[in-house]
């Protein structure tokens, strides 16, 4: 409670310092800089610096002493943001003296407090300005900034000094400061002296969970206030009607007598005190009433709240009593709502809600360089943007407000002028100018007679007709080309003449090739290839885009981009160029006869250019170069998707040799027989038609036919006999395959088999087991050896591998692979290789038809089987693959399980189960005998019987 009773101590006598000083000050013309008493003779300002800087409006014959000021406006804690307390003190004092510190630049180092019953909590520690300190006190300790900036004034002058001391800053509120002792220096200090006296103006209340010190001028009761510190200046009875008055009575306990009320901001008699008066005579001057303000709008303001729907409108209700502005941005009224204000000036009247006055504020108000309102709000695509009279607001829902400064009407005006007015080329207004809020930027526009003019972030700049006509195709302001960044320029060159202007996301070139916008991708080639004056010259048509692929037409070539990638330039892809082909290459193609169709400017993935159609075929022309395709391969082109399929652009010319005609492609070829449907070829090149046209191979021989053009599942392609075999091109590559190779081929099904086309070279081998050639297929090998040429799929050749191939136990192939049902098989030198569909194969080695003569001939132990009847079958079946041989007196099996003789007596019983292919499977042992029983096993059970018996099966 010690700090209470102090500043107890200096309230019940306070006016010794604040108004009894104040009468010595005013005697030496120092009114408005009230100081301690020993410094009271130095105070620099005078009466007439108070007079010239003070707006006079308060009527002081309304002055109540018993109701100095509502409750209601004293703890207002809201009535100031921090950016309108800093304008509001750089409008009293503009500029300070030189050497000084005005209150409008101090800044102080705040400590931090923490919150107790009358002040919130108050984050310090950093150098801040005194606007900030005033702003972060009032809303800590719910306290009027407005009050505090009028006792700041009262009590040193500091509001409006031009050339304050230190000494005033020290005591800024007289806090710790008594009437009947030297100030407390623990209260020294900017910030403790505003926090100080905000905690005091508080605790007066006796809030809970302090004493009840402060009694004396409880409101609710009739209390005889003095007039002077000289008590023979008598007192009179005052009915003190609520705490705010209290507070200020604590605070300065005297109440202005007659002649202190008749003198306004001037001198009374010996027994005036103006402590309570000034305060009074301040904030009604400064801020308007002392009392709960009259809210109810009226007059212009009032209209613009109803058009809005009043309180059920966005702006809702009053929050604060219109007020009177005066500024050097021009005078008017404004009036605070729960959403937002509404401001009348000589610009109109217009509302602004809080997401604009946000901004509006921090931009200081119309006391910055926006200055009034100049329109409504207007929201397009949830942005909305209003015009001031120095700039523009706008914001995005749920984003913080943006100002732009210099986006004005009269930003347009001046521009307009600069063009020569209504006599130059834009002419005449044709609209209002008009509130444009975009996500890409916000700014204003108004149209002439012969064009526009644009405001924006990126300037101010005016648009003429021709080249207006461009930048509304393209969506105007809101479309990719955004706001103009530069004013029209008029262009000459030997290229042609014309104009051309900038904009955010390109240009608009106008010549006499007419009026096109270029997006800043094209541009950025187009400026490298020279502009204008480079060997593209002026653009001829609008930017085209398709799948993702732009381009555009220039007098010399094309400009084009694909996706996120850089556009490239093409000179020389032009209709010139065409039309040039279509004329001179006509060896294959004849005469293409009249034009069909236009130029078309083509836009793809695969690439950019220009296509023609005529009456026999087209012409193509990219960076490839220009082409002349004949009507056959145009249909077979279309079929395979045109410029935008697989093939892509043309990238030669159409030409015939060895009975086969034909065409590169990026992506391949089209071939085709004189006379009959051209075929594709995707991944063919040209050095592959080459390659079979020619009349003789190195390795083949003479050609023996004509070059074949094929069309198959497999692939399409071309095939050619020579006299050593066949040449076959196609995606794959061009690959040659001897007689030998090709009997195994052939037998295979050719290309149109399981192999498919060659995808290697034929190759030699050179190996123990026995030479021969091999060659890769897409489904398979073939290998020729001396014991034939065969064919084995690529599952085979798994095993075939995984075995050492030629020169592994297997050798070479024997035979041709074949199956039945699922399984299959193929005989090789050493062994069979068997598989079942959709498995692997599996390499059987030692499985031989050796094997089975050894067999034959040793296993006589039970039965001698004679002769053989049959010759050796290879076996394919899902039990597993193998050989088998019939003798005049049984069997000789051989699969993975072994070699086995099998006599008559078995195998008849054998056969009834199904052979091999039923529930037994192969043999897995020798036949044997114990004395007159005999008895063979199988993989699923054993065959019996006794000598001179039929034989039974029993399976496991």
């Amino acid at each position: 409670m010690t700090y209470a009773r102090r500043r107890a101590a200096r309230a019940s006598a306070r006016t010794f310092v604040v108004s009894a000083v104040a009468v010595f000050a005013v005697l030496a013309g120092l009114l408005t800089a009230v100081v301690p008493a020993a410094a009271s003779t130095t105070a620099p300002a005078s009466l007439s610096d108070v007079s010239a800087s003070v707006v006079k409006t308060a009527d002081l014959s309304k002055f109540q002493p018993g109701n100095i000021m509502s409750n209601a406006v004293f703890f207002n804690k809201t009535t100031m943001t921090e950016a309108q307390i800093q304008s509001f003190l750089q409008s009293k004092v503009p500029s300070c003296r030189s050497g000084y510190t005005c209150l409008k630049d101090w800044y102080d180092m705040p400590r931090t407090t923490s919150a107790d019953a009358m002040c919130g909590a108050y984050a310090g520690g950093t150098r801040e300005r005194a606007s900030r300190i005033i702003f972060k006190v009032a809303q800590a300790c719910g306290i009027n900034p407005q009050v505090i900036l009028v006792m700041l004034q009262k009590e040193q002058g500091l509001v409006m000094h031009t050339w304050p001391s230190s000494w005033r800053y020290t005591i800024a509120m007289g806090q710790g400061c008594p009437d009947t002792a030297a100030c407390d220096t623990r209260y020294y200090g900017f910030f403790n002296q505003v926090f100080g006296a905000a905690w005091q103006l508080k605790r007066y209340a006796n809030p809970p969970g302090t004493s009840q010190f402060f009694t004396w001028y409880a409101p609710g009761k009739t209390w005889n206030v003095r007039f002077h510190p000289n008590a023979s200046c008598g007192t009179s009875p005052v009915y003190v009607s609520n705490q705010a008055t209290a507070n200020l009575y604590y605070y300065t306990p005297y109440q202005p007598n007659r002649a202190a009320l008749s003198a306004g901001y001037g001198t009374g008699d010996a027994c005036s005190a103006y402590g309570n008066r000034n305060f009074y005579q301040y904030f009604t001057d400064w801020f308007g009433s002392t009392q709960v303000p009259a809210l109810t709008p009226t007059g212009a303001i009032a209209t613009e709240w109803k058009r809005t729907g009043g309180a059920s409108g966005p702006l809702g209700s009053p929050a604060a009593a219109m007020q009177t502005v005066t500024d050097p941005n021009g005078n008017g009224l404004a009036q605070k709502f729960a959403g937002g204000w509404i401001h009348s000036s000589g610009a109109g009247t217009f509302s602004s809600l809080s997401p604009i006055m946000v901004a509006f504020s921090q931009a200081g108000w119309i006391r910055g360089d926006l200055g009034w309102p100049a329109g409504q709000t207007i929201c397009t695509g949830g942005i909305c943007t209003q015009p001031f009279g120095g700039g523009i607001i706008s914001h995005a829902s749920g984003a913080n407000a943006v100002t732009t400064l210099g986006v004005s009407s009269r930003a347009i005006d001046l521009e307009h002028t600069a063009r020569g007015g209504a006599g130059g080329p834009l002419g005449k207004p044709a609209a209002s100018v008009q509130v444009v809020s975009h996500s890409k930027g916000s700014g204003l526009a108004r149209q002439y007679v012969g064009g526009w003019i644009h405001s924006s972030q990126t300037g101010t700049f005016s648009t003429t007709s021709k080249l207006m006509a461009a930048y509304s195709a393209k969506g105007w302001v809101r479309g990719s080309l955004g706001w103009p960044t530069g004013s029209e320029q008029s262009v000459t060159d030997p290229n042609g003449n014309g104009i051309a202007q900038a904009f955010q996301g390109g240009w608009i070139h106008s010549s006499a090739r007419g009026t096109f916008a270029s997006s800043s991708k094209i541009m950025a080639a187009y400026s490298a290839a020279g502009w204008v004056r480079g060997s593209l010259g002026w653009p001829t048509g609008a930017e085209v885009c398709a799948g993702g692929a732009c381009v555009q037409p220039f007098t010399g070539g094309v400009i084009g981009y694909i996706g996120g990638g850089a556009a490239t330039a093409d000179v020389g892809v032009t209709p010139a160029a065409i039309t040039s082909a279509a004329a001179k290459q006509i060896s294959v193609t004849g005469v293409l006869g009249s034009a069909q169709s236009s130029v078309r400017v083509v836009a793809d993935p695969n690439g950019v250019g220009l296509a023609q159609n005529y009456e026999r075929g087209a012409v193509h022309s990219s960076r490839h170069g220009t082409f002349v395709s004949s009507s056959t391969v145009m249909t077979a082109y279309h079929g395979a998707g045109w410029v935008r399929g697989e093939l892509g652009w043309p990238t030669g010319i159409e030409t015939c040799s060895g009975g086969v005609c034909s065409q590169s492609f990026d992506g391949g070829s089209i071939v085709y027989t004189p006379g009959k449907a051209a075929v594709t070829v995707l991944g063919m090149g040209a050095e592959a038609v080459t390659a079979a046209r020619a009349a003789g191979s190195d390795s083949l021989g003479k050609a023996m036919a004509a070059v074949q053009v094929v069309t198959d599942p497999n692939g399409n392609g071309l095939a050619r006999k020579y006299a050593g075999g066949w040449l076959h091109a196609s995606a794959r590559g061009v690959f040659s395959s001897s007689s030998n190779v090709m009997s195994g081929y052939s037998a295979a099904g050719w290309l149109r088999g399981f192999l498919g086309w060659p995808k290697t070279a034929e190759q030699p081998v050179t190996d123990v087991n026995g030479n021969g050639v091999a060659q890769a297929f897409e489904g398979g090998w073939v290998h020729a050896s001396s014991w034939g040429s065969y064919a084995s799929s690529q599952t085979v050749m798994t095993a075939y591998s995984a075995a050492g191939r030629v020169s592994g136990a297997l050798s070479w192939p024997v035979g041709t692979e074949f199956c039945t049902g699922k399984a299959c098989v193929q005989q090789f030198g050493g062994g069979v290789i068997g598989y079942i569909r959709g498995k692997a194969a599996v390499a059987a080695v030692g499985v031989t038809p050796a094997a089975i003569t050894a067999a034959a001939a040793e296993q006589k132990s039970v039965t001698t089987i004679g002769s053989a009847q049959a010759p050796v079958q290879v076996v394919a079946d899902v039990n597993g693959s193998g050989m088998a041989q019939r003798f005049a007196n049984g069997w000789v099996h051989s699969s993975d399980r072994g070699t086995f003789v099998s006599s008559s007596t078995v195998m008849a019983a054998y056969s009834a189960a199904g052979w091999l292919r039923g529930a037994l499977g192969w043999p897995t042992k020798v036949e044997t005998c114990s004395g007159t029983v005999c008895s063979q096993a199988f993989e699923g059970g054993t065959i019996s019987y006794t000598k001179g018996k039929p034989a039974t099966v029993k399976l496991t």
